[in-house]
């Protein structure tokens, strides 16, 4: 009796998808929050990119243009982005060439993007902007 309860079992297939399915669901699931993470930093970059763009171009336009400006400036041309990880420093350095007097701002946008499942694909991706504006004094 033994002998044939475990003959049935050994022939027994009728589980084998959702075994199958068991196994490949948890490596599927993660594989397609990755691709998605991975698709939400790319859009974070572009958005980054383009915001540092715009408010280099303020302080083209503006060199007196204090960084708490530039900070909530770049903070509103963020979609679905957290202002509270953004940092944004503003340098300047005067240098003069002969008669012509310029000043360089240096512009460094920090942003340190998190993952919407920590620890599940990436935990933390620092992201690093920096643009130079040569005005003319």
């Amino acid at each position: 009796m033994i002998r044939n309860a475990r003959k049935r079992f050994i022939k027994d297939t009728s589980g084998a998808a959702a075994l199958e399915f068991a196994l490949i669901a948890i490596p599927l699931l993660m594989f397609t929050f990755g691709i998605i993470e991975i698709g939400r930093l790319l859009f974070m970059q572009h958005q980054l990119t383009f915001a540092t763009d715009a408010a280099a171009r303020q302080l083209y336009i503006d060199p007196t243009t204090p960084a708490a400006t530039l900070s909530s400036a770049i903070a509103d041309d963020l979609f679905l982005g957290d202002p509270l990880r953004l940092t944004v420093t503003v340098g300047a350095v005067a240098a003069q060439t002969g008669t012509n007097s310029f000043q360089t701002i240096r512009m460094t946008v920090d942003y340190d993007f998190q993952s919407v499942a920590p620890d599940l694909v990436i935990d933390a991706v620092p992201l690093s902007f920096e643009r130079t504006v040569i005005v003319a004094n």
